[in-house]
């Protein structure tokens, strides 16, 4: 016989004859970390918004959240542009750039985590004349209402607010010292 059907034959047997009690034997640990798990997350704050226009923002809200809420960069990316041109989105300077390379950015520069934002969207908003301001510490977000001609949507995120003066100026959030 064949010692690979020889070894075959034997770890069948061994199935089919272990005790059902007994677990089977465990994988070796392997020398990598895992990613730590995403963080649980709740859902957006909506408080002080009108009832009647709660659906209107849950549903605007709710695909950035939950891509913020399990650190999908890709996903998250998809939402960074303003009327389908990610140039039109506000944030920290990036001349030029891609959604992905905005959000890479982000990353590198500011040390942004993708559960730093979702954390921030569960924070009360400021709701304004033309959408709502998530602000917490140095992080901004605004989601935009939307108009006759564009649609709602998420228009700017600043990590750090207090680098940018048309953030700063806006939030009245002062520069460092």
């Amino acid at each position: 016989m064949a010692p690979a059907l020889l070894a075959a034959g034997t770890a069948a047997a061994l199935l089919l004859t272990s005790d059902p009690g007994t677990a089977p034997p465990r994988a070796r640990p392997t020398t990598s970390t895992p990613s730590p798990a995403p963080p649980q997350c709740t859902e957006p704050d909506l408080t002080g918004v009108d009832p009647a226009a709660r659906a209107f923002w849950k549903q605007m809200l709710a695909p950035v959240h939950r891509a913020a809420c399990t650190r999908d960069y890709r996903r998250l990316a998809s939402f960074v542009q303003f009327e389908g041109d990610p140039s039109g989105f506000t944030t920290a300077q990036c001349a030029g750039c891609s959604s992905a390379e905005i959000v890479g950015m982000w990353r590198q520069e500011y040390g942004f985590r993708a559960e730093d934002l979702a954390r921030l969207l569960e924070t009360r908003p400021l709701v304004e004349q033309g959408g709502l301001r998530y602000q917490h510490g140095r992080a901004v977000a605004w989601f935009a209402r939307g108009t006759y001609g564009t649609p709602g949507q998420w228009t700017a995120f600043y990590p750090d607010c207090t680098t940018e003066p048309d953030c700063s100026d806006h939030t009245g959030t002062p520069p460092p010292p």
